[in-house]
């Protein structure tokens, strides 16, 4: 997991700091929700993208967690779904994910405890809508 959301940092966060400095917005505050956004976004495409990995061999959920959960990846290669433990460790998966998700918004709080985002940096933190997001994290394999 620390390696996957180094992976994040490196991808999807970056490009959202990268979307934040074309933007001209140098917030700190800014920078710190995209990052944990990335982890999220991340993530939602991981679990999103679960069948088609599957389908070629690969397990995209973090070894720690399929071993939490008792999941056998070739079970998982070959009957997919009906894997057992896998809809387990799809959802505590999804967990971090909406953890990450969580701690964006929670940044982004002004101290009457609503979201203020600048009008500025709404195409950046647009993902993070959240019917868009938790609806990705729904839809368990």
């Amino acid at each position: 997991l620390d390696s996957l959301l180094a992976h994040a940092e490196a991808t999807s966060s970056t490009l959202n700091y990268l979307l934040l400095s074309i933007l001209g917005l140098s917030d700190e505050k800014l920078s710190h929700a995209a990052s944990h956004l990335g982890a999220a976004q991340t993530i939602s495409t991981l679990i999103r993208a679960l069948p088609y990995h599957a389908s070629k061999g690969f397990m995209v959920i973090p070894a720690n967690i399929t071993a939490k959960h008792h999941v056998n990846h070739e079970e998982v290669f070959r009957r997919g779904p009906a894997a057992e433990g896998l809809q387990d460790a799809v959802y505590e998966f999804a967990v971090v994910a909406n953890d990450h998700l969580i701690t964006a918004r929670e940044t982004l709080k002004n101290a009457s405890g609503r979201l203020d985002v600048p009008k500025e940096a709404m195409p950046v933190f647009l993902n993070a809508v959240r019917s868009r997001i938790q609806q990705s994290l729904i839809v368990i394999y």
